[in-house]
């Protein structure tokens, strides 16, 4: 029985060991393996070397690049997370790509409103008579100190009337608590005009990119108190007026002066001989054009003139008398008139309430 006992001790001891022997040898083959690596590797990328003194290496047919060699260069940030044991690779290159798709965008929309303003600038639509007017205000509204050195005479008013052709501005002036004025006669003349003549800068000034830009100027100062008066200015001079603004005779000089061009600026022939007369009271004015034609270079008579340019003069001619008689005796009169040719009496043009009848 013993002998039996001692046998069974001794297969379980060689048992023991063959086992031991065996996990020996799997754990010895998992651990232990041949290892082939080489160095001297070179990296291109899009025709760049990228190697460094940290060398690629091809371990067992697998090439092994340094991380942070490979990803900064093709734009991308690597770091270290040690709480975690990890490395975080971001693209560099997509943040920047985003940030100026942005700038790209806000400046498109730049352009998009420049040129917006630019279409509005263009097409003369940025500005009306109005918005003119209110700039020249604005301008001249503290005239009575910037160019006669009394800041107590008021520009009581500043208005402008006109088209694309012609603008006409009206300037009042209040001496009621002038210091150093009684009136409109007593200022300086140099001083009038120098104050005049910005008048029609700014005027152009603000009307440039309009469809006023092309317009002719001109104008009239008056005092607000006493329209007898007066400074007129015709596009070329100035005259003046202290007292007589209600006679016609210098309502009817003041018109001769505005169209003394009549001829060639409404009908391209400066041999017209074109004469204006008024007569009336303060109840009707009429006035009576004549035109020579004798020395005419493009007519021989009446008729041959297009109406339409007959017609554009007459309009500018009642307009500018409307212009002269504001603000004097004449101011409400029924306006009528007529053109004749000054050879035939047969040949002619009655207007009356704005409307035009010829006769040939």
């Amino acid at each position: 029985m013993k002998n039996l006992k001692k046998s069974w001790i001794i297969i379980l001891a060689v048992a023991l060991i063959f086992t031991i022997g065996a996990v020996s040898n799997v754990s010895a083959s998992s651990i232990m393996q041949t290892v082939q690596a080489y160095q001297g590797v070179k990296i291109f990328y899009n025709g760049q070397q990228l190697t460094d003194e940290k060398q690629p290496y091809i371990i067992n047919d697998t090439t092994y690049v340094p991380l942070r060699m490979l990803m900064e260069n093709i734009g991308c940030d690597v770091t270290w997370d040690s709480a975690n044991y990890r490395v975080i690779v971001t693209s560099s290159t997509q943040a920047s790509l985003s940030a100026k798709d942005a700038q790209i965008a806000n400046l498109e929309n730049r352009i998009t409103q420049l040129q917006a303003i630019i279409d509005e600038l263009e097409d003369g639509s940025g500005a009306d008579l109005e918005d003119i007017e209110e700039a020249i205000y604005d301008t001249f509204k503290d005239a009575g100190d910037d160019y006669f050195g009394d800041d107590n005479i008021e520009v009581s008013s500043i208005t402008l009337n006109g088209d694309e052709d012609d603008i006409a501005y009206l300037i009042k002036l209040d001496f009621d608590n002038a210091d150093n004025y009684d009136d409109l006669a007593d200022l300086d003349e140099d001083d009038v005009e120098e104050f005049l003549d910005d008048v029609e800068s700014e005027i152009y000034e603000e009307a440039d990119g309009t469809d006023f830009e092309d317009a002719d100027i001109t104008g009239k100062l008056i005092d607000k108190d006493n329209s007898s008066y007066y400074v007129r200015y015709n596009g070329s001079q100035y005259t003046y007026s202290w007292g007589s603004g209600d006679d016609l005779d210098d309502i009817e000089d003041a018109i001769c002066d505005t169209f003394e061009d009549a001829g060639d600026d409404y009908f391209d022939d400066d041999d017209l001989n074109i004469k204006i007369s008024l007569d009336g009271d303060e109840d009707d004015v009429e006035y009576e054009v004549t035109i020579d034609f004798d020395s005419s270079d493009n007519y021989d008579d009446l008729s041959d003139v297009d109406e339409d340019d007959i017609d554009k003069f007459l309009d500018d001619l009642e307009k500018e008398i409307y212009d002269e008689i504001d603000d004097t005796d004449f101011e409400d009169a029924e306006l009528t008139g007529t053109l004749y040719d000054n050879d035939d009496d047969d040949y002619y043009v009655e207007c009356e309430d704005g409307d035009y009848d010829y006769s040939w």
